[in-house]
């Protein structure tokens, strides 16, 4: 992605990255999770801080900035898995509509991705195939190069 991302900060749990969310009505807290499900893999999960300082990943920032967030996060994943190269990163979107958008996103940007990432679309439990730009899977799941 060519969009510059929002600054970021690894907090200093390993595993856990923080930025803002910023537009002239207000800023939002983000985080990046890796939660490790198995060995060497990990699930990425994006969050919002509420005012509540619960967090969610149903929340919509409606921040007018969903290119640099994604931007965001793809520089966070790099960040990961260069001081993690063994490690596969796996995500899904919380609802039908973020997965469009993930599928949408890594599709648009591909032929960039895929300079970087070994890219995998899942379908259930048991197939796990080579990213195809516009086809619909359950799962993503990256491991740098």
């Amino acid at each position: 992605m060519e969009e510059q991302p929002y600054p970021f900060e690894r907090e200093r749990i390993d595993f856990r990255y923080h930025f803002l969310s910023t537009s002239t009505k207000k800023e939002v807290k983000k985080l990046v999770i890796f939660s490790e499900i198995e060995s060497n893999v990990y699930n990425l999960a994006l969050l919002d801080e509420l005012d509540n300082g619960q967090l969610s990943d149903m929340s919509e920032t409606k921040n007018e900035d969903l290119i640099t967030v994604m931007a965001t996060v793809i520089h966070i994943i790099n960040d990961f898995l260069d001081k993690n190269p063994s490690f596969f990163v796996i995500f899904r979107g919380s609802d039908k509509r973020r997965q469009r958008l993930y599928r949408i996103i890594i599709s648009k940007e591909f032929s960039k991705i895929n300079k970087y990432f070994e890219v995998y679309g899942g379908i259930g439990d048991e197939t796990l195939l080579l990213f195809e730009p516009n086809k619909n899977y359950d799962y993503f799941l990256i491991k740098k190069l």
